[in-house]
C-alpha cells in the first residue's frame, strides 16, 4: 500500500471537488489569492493543519495523523428588488457547499487512503457589495490516516564498502572482505 501524507489527502480533495460542483474546473490550491467577480462560483483549497498523535511508546514508530483541509466556497449574485439577490446568493451557497461534501464523502480514491472523517465543520458568511450579493463558505474537512515506519523511510545511511572481523584471541587472525560498490 502507498505511504499517504497529508499533501497526497489534498491532491484527491482537489480531485473530487474538480467538476463535482457548480464551480466546475474553478477549483484552486493553495488558493491564497483574491477572486473576481467574474471567476464565481469557486473554491480555494489549503492544507492548514497536522496533528500527529503516537500510537505508543515501544517498538516501531507509529501515528495517527488528522490533517485538516480548508476549503473556501465563494458565489455572487446580482441585487434584486426585495432582496431576492441575498436570497439567491444563499440558496447558491448552499447547494455548491453540499455538493462539495458529497463529492468529498463519495470519493473512492479518497476514502481508500484514510480511516476516517473525524469532523467537517462550516461556517458560512454573506455580504452585499453595490449592485453584488457574495456569499462565502469557509469548510475545515478533517481527515484521519495512519502513518508508521514506511511513512519515513529510507533513513539515510553511507553506503557499507568493506566489513572486518577481528579476533581478540592469540595468535591474531581477521578476515577482510571488500563489497563492491
Amino acid at each position: 500500500m502507498a505511504v499517504t501524507t497529508s499533501d497526497d489527502l489534498l491532491q484527491l480533495v482537489n480531485a473530487a471537488m474538480i467538476g463535482a460542483t457548480d464551480a466546475q474546473g474553478r477549483v484552486y490550491k493553495p488558493g491564497d489569492w483574491p477572486s473576481q467577480e467574474s471567476q464565481y462560483p469557486l473554491w480555494k483549497l489549503r492544507l492548514v493543519h497536522e496533528f500527529r498523535t503516537s500510537l505508543g511508546r515501544g517498538g516501531a514508530i507509529e501515528f495517527i495523523t488528522v490533517a485538516t483541509i480548508r476549503m473556501v466556497g465563494e458565489v455572487s449574485a446580482p441585487a434584486k428588488v426585495g432582496d431576492a439577490g441575498a436570497a439567491d446568493a444563499e440558496v447558491a451557497l448552499w447547494r455548491l457547499k453540499r455538493q462539495a461534501e458529497v463529492a468529498v464523502i463519495n470519493s473512492y480514491p479518497l476514502t481508500a487512503r484514510i480511516q476516517n472523517i473525524p469532523t467537517i465543520s462550516a461556517q458560512l458568511d454573506y455580504s452585499s457589495d453595490a449592485a453584488t450579493h457574495l456569499a462565502g463558505v469557509r469548510i475545515d474537512l478533517q481527515l484521519e490516516f495512519y502513518e508508521g515506519p514506511e511513512s519515513f523511510a529510507p533513513v539515510v545511511s553511507d553506503d557499507l564498502e568493506q566489513v572486518t572481523i577481528a579476533n581478540t584471541n592469540l595468535p591474531p587472525t581477521g578476515l577482510s572482505v571488500d563489497l563492491p560498490t
